[in-house]
């Protein structure tokens, strides 16, 4: 089934595993010595979280997934729904792995719930913050990419209703 895919790309293969080393070594410096979890949010953080991981892979981090829905189609849901519960955070110093944060609403979320299991620190790494659409202050520590606009993003972990989530690349969909 031949299915019409974004052409616009936002962020190329290149331009994201150029980031991604950039990121994973302030990541390395910040975490030397600790006890890591990565907590990544599923689905879409798990293609950036893959790619992330294993360029921190000398920190010895322990991975685990938390599953949160805020999407349908194209529209943010409003407040986000767990869809599965979070693992024991207790002792841990905690790297949230998340595609793109936008309005905030469920990394805010998923910040309370985590400060709540007693992580010794949590720090949140994203593939594009989504500033313009910010509904609750929230702040990543680590962005690969800023976007100061709003666009509806596939591709490299992101969808549309399921679709183009394998993309290479991070790309705009164009409003039809």
């Amino acid at each position: 089934m031949a299915t019409n895919q974004p052409k616009k790309v936002l962020y190329s293969k290149a331009q994201i595993a150029k980031r991604l080393d950039e990121m994973a070594a302030q990541i390395i410096s910040d975490y030397q010595g600790k006890r890591v979890l990565c907590l990544v949010v599923l689905r879409g953080g798990f293609f950036f979280a893959s790619d992330l991981i294993r360029r921190i892979a000398e920190l010895e981090p322990e991975v685990d997934f938390v599953r949160l829905t805020s999407y349908v189609g194209a529209r943010s849901a409003g407040e986000p729904r767990f869809r599965s519960q979070l693992p024991t955070c207790s002792g841990y110093d905690v790297l949230v792995i998340e595609d793109l944060v936008d309005t905030g609403t469920t990394l805010s979320s998923l910040d309370e719930a985590i400060k709540a299991h007693g992580p010794r620190s949590i720090r949140y790494a994203v593939a594009v913050d989504k500033k313009p659409r910010r509904k609750v202050e929230f702040k990543c520590d680590y962005v690969a990419f800023d976007l100061d606009r709003d666009a509806f993003l596939v591709g490299y972990g992101m969808d549309y209703e399921g679709k183009f989530r394998t993309l290479p690349d991070i790309r705009e969909m164009s409003a039809k």
